[in-house]
This record gives structure tokens, sequence and C-alpha cells, in this order.
């Protein structure tokens, strides 16, 4: 009977710890979703719910500071595995398949918030002054 009751204690806390993770509010295509679960699973305690930061201690990864152009798909498996002076390491957490999808997930959600470089900016705008000047001459 003793080892129920701290089975069922046991069972309490794990399962409390679980809900206590930030949940996803976006719905994301079938094939995100299993990185959406693993994201939220390691890394929404600290990155927030969708990777969107807020008052958490990691920064919002739905940010162009970390699209691929900044930060490629390769460093951010690096991170996720080894950490850094700021991030723990999480290869004890989280399998390379289950890295993947998360990275997957986090780039079709940085996709969806239309995120662009500075440089993407302003080649746009150099393009849109280059079909301005046409038009003009013509």
């Amino acid at each position: 009977m003793k080892n129920y009751g701290w089975n069922f204690i046991l069972l309490s806390l794990l399962s409390g710890i679980a809900a206590c993770s930030p949940q996803p509010t976006k719905d994301v295509p079938q094939e995100f979703k299993k990185g959406q679960e693993h994201f939220h699973r390691v890394c929404s305690n600290c990155h927030g719910s969708d990777a969107m930061g807020m008052e958490t201690k990691a920064p919002r990864l739905i940010d162009t500071d970390y699209i691929e152009k900044a930060f490629s798909n390769d460093e951010l498996r690096e991170t996720i595995l080894n950490g850094t002076d700021k991030m723990p390491p999480q290869k004890n957490n989280v399998s390379p398949n289950e890295i993947t999808e998360i990275i997957k997930y986090l780039r079709y959600s940085q996709k969806t918030a239309n995120l662009v470089t500075e440089d993407e900016t302003q080649e746009e705008d150099e393009d849109e002054e280059s079909v301005d000047e046409e038009k003009e001459g013509a």
C-alpha cells in the first residue's frame, strides 16, 4: 500500500510539471504538429508558448534574429544539443529526429509571421524604387 501512495504522489507531481509548460495557442498544419509538441515539451518553459518569448528568461524565437538567413538550421541544432552560456544542453531531452521536427515547426512559425531581415527590406525598397523609375521613364 505504501508503494501505491508514493507512486500516486510521483505521478501527480509529474503531471503538474507537464501542465505548467506553456501550451500552444496556434493551430498548425498536421506536418508541423510533432515539432510543435516537441517544442512545447522541451523548449516552451523558457522560450514561451509558440516560441514568442514574452516574460520568459529566453529570447523569442519568432524573431528576425533567428530566421534561417541569420541563424542556420545547423546552428539551431547545435544550440539545442549543446546549449550556450545561458541555455542548458538539451541532448538528453530530445532525439535528433525530434530536433528536426522542432526546427521545421520553428521555420514554419517564422514564415507565417512574415519575418524578413533588414537586408531583405532594403532589397524590397530598392526593387520598388526601380519599378517606380521604370514607370516614370515610360
